[in-house]
């Protein structure tokens, strides 16, 4: 009928939850570089229904990711308030295997981050991982601190142990996520386990 608007239908719905799944499959295929536009033309959905939910690409891509970056810090912060405390190679252990699951997580979406120099993620917040870092050595080393002045550990220099150790985590992540097959002989948790007693012994 002449003069009768024609009928645009609804826009297409979509969860929050399906939303963060594409965009996340988005992310992991074309990083950090990848478009809300991408995100949003895989989804179904206009571009604008993100930025409803959604302030930024980066913030987007930090819930998509589901990368807290003060995980770390809170994690090692609750292993310090244990520090001279309960059974030491076990509390270390715990701490260790679960570093290396956010080490899992952290790394693919700080390397993601990095790959683009104008993301906010990367070029504005380069003091702000500093300190955090800073603030993840200070923690660490304040729990081992803890155990030399308990007498449950020979006196070494602190911020040394504490880099040895997240080292070792790091670089147990980084081989497992990039370095393809064959996969490392140990579990995490053996992994956990065999850093800590080499860790310890040279405490002793």
């Amino acid at each position: 009928m002449a003069g009768r608007p024609r009928s645009r239908g609804r826009p297409p719905v979509i969860s929050t939850e399906r939303l963060l799944e594409v965009a996340r499959e988005v992310f992991l295929e074309l990083g950090i570089r990848a478009t809300t536009s991408e995100v949003a033309s895989r989804a179904g959905i206009a571009e604008g229904t993100i930025f409803h939910r959604f302030k930024s690409k980066e913030e987007l891509f930090r819930a998509a990711m589901n990368f807290d970056p003060d995980a770390a810090l809170v994690l090692v912060e609750a292993l310090l308030a244990r520090g001279g405390t309960g059974n030491l190679r076990q509390t270390l252990v715990e701490f260790a295997e679960r570093f290396i699951t956010f080490g899992r997580l952290a790394l693919p979406v700080m390397m993601m981050s990095w790959s683009n120099p104008e993301s906010q993620m990367c070029a504005e917040r380069t003091s702000e991982r500093a300190s955090r870092y800073q603030r993840v050595l200070a923690a660490l080393g304040g729990f081992f601190e803890l155990e030399m002045a308990a007498g449950r550990m020979r006196r070494a220099e602190p911020e040394v142990m504490s880099r040895m150790l997240i080292g070792s985590l790091h670089h147990f992540c980084m081989t497992d996520l990039f370095m393809g097959e064959p996969k490392s002989r140990f579990t995490h948790r053996d992994f956990a386990e065999q850093v800590v007693d080499v860790l310890l012994a040279s405490g002793e």
